[in-house]
């Protein structure tokens, strides 16, 4: 195997792995948002942990990806993933590009879950202040804007 073969194999088993981490980080983003819902601390800093350690996979797989493109003389973005995709025979093609379109709405889904996992921590923070200042209501008359 060449080369050049070697490197685009690579890159697509990472985007194979990419697919498995992000269904995995899927599933940890609605358990951290169960644990928000009910405050259940100890279980949300176990679950941030493994979503800490799948976003560190994704992005070794990023940086390798990134890499691997460029050893391509291919540019290294998802204009650069398609002409790559582009390029593969047809059997391969369709499939590699169905991996790359599924990233890509995995990606989209978990940024999205993430997104409104922190929205809700900080409503919870916004209720949690408003409901200490409840014995203090001086503060309520001269807050920052």
């Amino acid at each position: 195997m060449s080369n050049a073969a070697l490197r685009v194999k690579t890159v697509i088993q990472g985007l194979a792995e990419d697919r498995q981490h992000y269904l995995d980080l899927q599933g940890l983003l609605a358990e951290q948002r169960e644990h928000i819902v009910v405050r259940n601390s100890a279980s949300l800093d176990q679950v941030n942990t493994q979503i800490m350690e799948r976003f560190q996979q994704l992005t070794h797989n990023s940086q390798q990806r990134y890499r691997g493109l460029n050893e391509l003389g291919i540019q290294a973005s998802a204009y650069g993933m398609q002409s790559l995709i582009a390029r593969l025979p047809v059997p391969h093609k369709e499939k590699v590009g169905a991996l790359w379109q599924e990233l890509q709405q995995l990606a989209t889904a978990c940024q999205a879950s993430n997104e409104a996992n922190g929205a809700l921590m900080h409503m919870q923070q916004e209720i949690l202040l408003n409901l200490l200042n409840v014995g203090e209501p001086e503060n309520w008359l001269y807050q920052q804007g």
